[in-house]
């Protein structure tokens, strides 16, 4: 099915060659460039001495047109413009220009990784485009859809490899694309580097901050460096990063980046292990959604609260998050966001006792995520879960082991332990005690990754006892 934006596209190129093309357009690309000409110049009723110009007499044309002259470029790009049409369309017979057709190619890459709807085709069309190495000045865009597309995918050397070329090359600047700087910060975050994220951001805070009239970038480019702090374990620095962007979206008032920094700032208080404050922290930024009218946003920050809430075991107080969420995204097209809501809703049903519903939901869930390694694990658990609640606990165990080794590659080591004390219990419960305490043994050493969680300590020590 065609979407709206592809059926724009598709529009776009018929405006360019309706006008173009006559009743013998089969052998359009068979003529010489005078019989174009000539072709062109008759079906507009136009005489030669009207498509001449300075340079470019009547008589020179009918030469042209008689294959006695070839045009200069000078010469094709007059007569284009008389007959309304591209100088090269008149030299090839190419309705839609070389650069055009790349440019309409990339927006369709564009497009597809935008929507989420079939990333193979997206990749296939950008690496088509970089081995073509044509010099349209495109490449800079090109790598940077490509890199943002495999960072989706979860290739993140690969991510860094392309979005380092572009920046590298010049031709982005912090101040006007920071999509690529933070997409290159997540990538290195991914990747075990989070130094080089630190650094990379700090370069972009340095320029930003020398005018003023970047404010919007300056929060945002903070609120990315909170998020590598935190990573790296540095959170009372986060804090301070957070701080600064807070203060300086209260100055420019605007809800958008308001919201961007309480959310940023309820991610910080999850991951120090205080899940209530970072409810009531995303609950503040939904709140600013609210008034902003953004209704994604919105969305999003109850999927966000029920997440907390699942992971913290209470899906009574899940469910009108998930309710709320979801009809929201009802004429939604996203399939991180919807993939996102199935997963958690499968978790509740599953926490409820309700196996076979959980199984859908959660099948449903591993399909949309299947090529986004960030929300992936997410899926795999809510499997887990459904298999635990249809007693089916070797399946189970496989799809709990696959969500953490891919939560530990990813260092995100919070839901690693949540995920793990729920497969312990699970196993507990099951019968397989050995198993479980072997479990609840990496839930400990995957705690001591996570900056103040003492408590998920603890209470990983409670459970063994």
């Amino acid at each position: 099915m065609l979407t709206r934006d592809r059926v724009c596209q598709t529009a776009s190129v018929r405006l360019l060659t309706d006008n173009l093309l006559t009743s013998d357009d089969g052998t359009v690309t068979e003529e010489t460039v005078g019989q174009r000409i000539r072709r062109l110049r008759l079906s507009r009723g136009l005489s030669q001495r009207a498509i001449s110009a300075p340079g470019v007499s009547y008589a020179y044309i009918s030469r042209i047109e008689n294959g006695g002259r070839k045009p200069s470029l000078k010469a094709l790009r007059a007569i284009a413009s008389r007959l309304g049409v591209d100088p090269e369309y008149l030299e090839t017979g190419s309705a839609v220009p070389a650069s055009k057709e790349r440019e309409l190619r990339l927006a369709d890459a564009e497009l597809e990784l935008r929507m989420g709807h079939d990333l193979t085709r997206a990749e296939e069309i950008l690496v088509g485009l970089v081995a073509e190495e044509v010099p349209d000045g495109l490449e800079i865009r090109i790598r940077a859809t490509l890199g943002a597309l495999v960072a989706r995918r979860g290739d993140h050397q690969e991510a860094v490899r392309q979005l380092e070329a572009v920046v590298a090359s010049g031709g982005v600047r912090p101040e006007t694309r920071p999509d690529v700087y933070e997409t290159l910060s997540r990538a290195y975050l991914s990747t075990n580097a989070p130094v080089m994220a630190i650094k990379l951001l700090e370069g972009c805070i340095e320029a930003v901050d020398q005018d003023d009239r970047y404010l919007t970038a300056q929060i945002r480019y903070r609120s990315f460096l909170a998020t590598a702090l935190s990573a790296m374990g540095a959170l009372e620095r986060a804090r301070t990063v957070l701080d600064e962007a807070t203060e300086r979206a209260e100055r420019l008032g605007g809800f958008g980046e308001r919201v961007a920094v309480h959310w940023e700032r309820a991610r910080l208080l999850w991951m120090e292990g205080d899940g209530d404050a970072a409810l009531s922290a995303i609950g503040y930024a939904r709140a600013l959604a609210e008034i902003a009218d953004d209704t994604l946003q919105i969305a999003r920050a109850h999927l966000f609260s029920a997440q907390i809430e699942n992971y913290q075991g209470r899906p009574d107080d899940a469910g009108p998050h998930l309710a709320r969420a979801e009809r929201l995204l009802e004429f939604g097209d996203d399939a991180v966001d919807r993939g996102v809501l199935r997963s958690e809703q499968a978790k509740r049903e599953a926490k409820l006792g309700r196996g076979d519903s959980a199984l859908e939901l959660a099948r449903e869930a591993s399909a949309l995520l299947a090529e986004h390694s960030r929300h992936a694990p997410n899926a795999w658990h809510a499997l887990a879960m459904a298999y635990v609640a249809l007693d089916d606990m070797d399946a189970a165990d496989k799809e709990y082991k696959r969500a953490v080794d891919a939560l530990c590659e990813r260092g995100q080591w919070r839901e690693a332990v949540y995920v793990a004390q729920d497969w312990a219990a699970a196993l507990r419960a099951a019968g397989r005690g050995e198993r479980a305490y072997t479990v609840l043994e990496q839930a400990t050493t995957y705690s001591q990754r996570v900056p103040g969680a003492r408590e998920v300590e603890q209470s990983a020590a409670v459970g063994r006892a």
